[in-house]
């Protein structure tokens, strides 16, 4: 047997409820992209190639996908072709581990969903985001999770510590085909991740409720009916709106001198419909009309830096159909 899953990557505008006063928090707004992306073969026969090893950690998450459904998994022969680099803004691992979950549960011939996997690795306790966009694509905002003692989630943490199920998904949205975004990721500090998450978390947390209200009008006033009658420019400024009233949990995160350059040139662009951070990037985004209009937004980044201070500069159209999965049986 052979199992092909390609992931879809994705960019997180932010978190909407981190004040928690109405009994819920997080909430998450972002959207699915069809580049980078996770292309991993597993082969049940032998073959002639080289087995990529297995990180501790992984390993780890397929003994808990292992108690979780009350199985137990065979040594995993995969081979990685392409892949989405960590820590960057762009949703890697939830991709890799629900791309194994996914492959596991083939193996094992279990009916579940996508969510039941999430669950099971233990992706999408903070942000929905990622395991939305592995289900079905699209411009997606879930409904956070409850908030305080006996519920859901009894405190403010990233996605790596919380055992919260995946959040609700309250919007999603298909916007026209020819509708991209520009990837634009220095080469600088990683986003924050690990001990540094957290304690983002633990510092800024709860955040004053004003800003929550602020930013919830902004989404259902202006962005989410700007995504239904898709208005790509009104779309687009309230995303830049959106990151600019998240102190700390926005681009005001990582304000080098760099990036703030890079903001204000996509802010003079007029192929720039919007622009951004994904997470905690450094992975910047920006929003445009077409592929000619993206490319000329790369072309002007290009002119004016080397190549070398990126790690990655690339466009993907976003994508509408969440991972794809094939499995093919052995010919023996």
């Amino acid at each position: 047997m052979q199992i092909t899953v390609q992931t879809p990557s994705r960019l997180h505008f932010g978190l909407i409820d981190l004040n928690g006063e109405l009994g819920r928090i997080n909430g998450s707004f972002g959207v699915a992209l069809e580049k980078p992306s996770w292309l991993i073969k597993y082969y049940s026969d032998d073959q002639l190639f080289e087995p990529a090893i297995l990180e501790k950690n992984t390993l780890a998450v397929i003994a808990k996908f292992d108690d979780y459904f009350g199985v137990s998994s065979p040594d995993l022969r995969i081979m990685i072709t392409d892949s989405i680099p960590r820590h960057v803004g762009l949703g890697s691992n939830t991709q890799f581990l629900l791309a194994l979950g996914s492959i596991l549960s083939r193996i094992h011939k279990l009916d579940v969903s996508v969510t039941e996997i999430a669950k099971a690795v233990q992706r999408g306790g903070t942000s929905g985001i990622g395991v939305a966009s592995f289900d079905k694509g699209g411009i997606i905002l879930d409904g956070g999770h409850s908030f305080g003692p006996g519920k859901q989630t009894e405190t403010f943490q990233p996605s790596r510590t919380s055992k919260a199920p995946p959040p609700p998904i309250i919007f999603r949205q298909y916007p026209p085909e020819n509708w991209h975004f520009v990837l634009i990721t220095p080469d600088a500090k990683e986003g924050a991740s690990g001990i540094k998450e957290a304690n983002l978390f633990r510092d800024n947390c709860p955040i004053p409720a004003e800003g929550v209200e602020k930013l919830s009008r902004l989404l259902i006033m202006k962005i989410l009916p700007s995504l239904i009658e898709k208005d790509i420019k009104t779309f687009g400024e309230g995303l830049t709106t959106m990151q600019r009233i998240m102190p700390k949990f926005g681009m005001d995160y990582n304000n080098s001198d760099f990036n703030q350059e890079i903001f204000t040139s996509l802010l003079k662009n007029e192929k720039s419909c919007g622009h951004g951070i994904s997470s905690f990037g450094p992975t910047i985004f920006a929003l445009a009309d077409s592929e000619n209009s993206a490319l000329s937004i790369i072309n002007s980044i290009t002119e004016n830096y080397s190549k070398h201070k990126f790690k990655l500069l690339s466009k993907s159209k976003i994508n509408i159909t969440g991972a794809y999965i094939a499995v093919e049986k052995s010919s023996k």
